[in-house]
């Protein structure tokens, strides 16, 4: 009796100390991936990384929406949630504190691995009067982007590619991307903003009978505008496909960088599998997120001035893959 009353007191007492361990209890909980809300580009992004997370590595993920990546950076950063997805600039301005986070620099983040380019812009009605980007100037845009402050610099860049500022326009103030298009869609605003291919862009093209891309002035004065604002964009052509609602026909348009960031303290073994999953399965998330057709393993280690995790390191060196300006 007594032998099997230690044995169990033994168990207990293992299991309560195994939990006291640091990072014991925190390896047993749930990932927590941040993203905007549902609907957005960051929220298929996360479900779809959640997914190949929780099939292939064997790791319990939650996706946890937020009101904008402007509010999700600084919980990846406190260590509230473990990953995140934002764009080059976003995640540049926050680690040094410049930009929509001047003043408070998130020195916690660190980068895992430069995903795909986004392409993002100013969209009509299919049968808009509206036919060029500079025909905007007097026009009512979305604008404001309390809860996503960078997507106000990236439209802020679309502007001066036209030779415009916001000045130039009628702003409607929205707290993000969805209330954006949704403004667009009840008539409050002549043009919406989103990135290209995504859910909320073909409810829109559903909802007003059809939508069209503006495109971007492709001249060289033009392109030195838009960077001047934005620094990591750049210029490119899509293509009019079957999934992309609003490319009516060859469309020049911006482009930037995706990114996926975690926090500092994940333990290196945890983010060197977090990376092995981005990698060897972008295929399987290609299926819930067509983007993923886009991201170039090779790619994936480029130097963009933040510092990478070191399991992130630790998986490149494994693999190879060197680093890439």
């Amino acid at each position: 009796m007594r032998t099997a009353f230690r044995t169990a007191f033994a168990a207990v007492a293992a299991v309560l100390l195994g939990a006291a361990v640091p990072g014991t209890a925190a390896r047993a909980q749930p990932v927590g991936i941040g993203t905007s809300p549902q609907g957005t580009l960051t929220y298929t992004l996360g479900s779809a990384y959640a997914k190949a997370l929780q099939t292939t590595g064997k790791i319990q993920a939650r996706v946890q929406p937020s009101s904008g990546t402007g509010v999700m950076v600084p919980l990846v950063n406190s260590g509230e949630l473990d990953i995140g997805f934002v764009n080059t600039l976003e995640l540049t301005e926050a680690y040094n504190g410049t930009g929509s986070f001047k003043g408070r620099p998130q020195k916690n983040l660190r980068v895992v691995g430069v995903l795909f380019p986004i392409r993002s812009g100013f969209f009509v009605k299919k049968d808009s009067p509206i036919k060029a980007a500079k025909d905007l100037k007097g026009k009512t845009i979305p604008y404001g982007y309390t809860s996503q402050e960078i997507i106000r610099t990236v439209v802020d860049g679309l502007l001066a590619n036209a030779g415009l500022k916001a000045s130039d326009t009628r702003t409607n103030l929205v707290p993000n991307l969805i209330r954006g298009v949704d403004d667009f869609i009840s008539g409050k605003d002549d043009v919406g903003y989103f990135a290209v291919g995504q859910a909320k862009v073909a409810e829109a093209d559903a909802a007003v009978g059809g939508i069209r891309f503006l495109p971007i002035y492709d001249t060289p004065d033009a392109i030195a505008a838009m960077k001047k604002v934005v620094p990591t964009a750049f210029p490119d052509t899509v293509q009019p496909a079957a999934n992309l609602a609003g490319i009516v026909a060859p469309t020049v348009m911006m482009f930037y960088d995706y990114v996926m960031f975690v926090n500092a303290n994940v333990p290196k073994d945890r983010v060197e599998t977090f990376t092995k999953v981005l990698a060897e399965q972008k295929d399987a998330m290609a299926e819930t997120m067509r983007l993923f057709n886009d991201m170039k393993v090779a790619r994936m280690h480029r130097d963009i001035n933040i510092p990478y995790h070191d399991g992130a390191l630790a998986y490149y060196k494994e693999k190879n893959i060197a680093v890439t300006k």
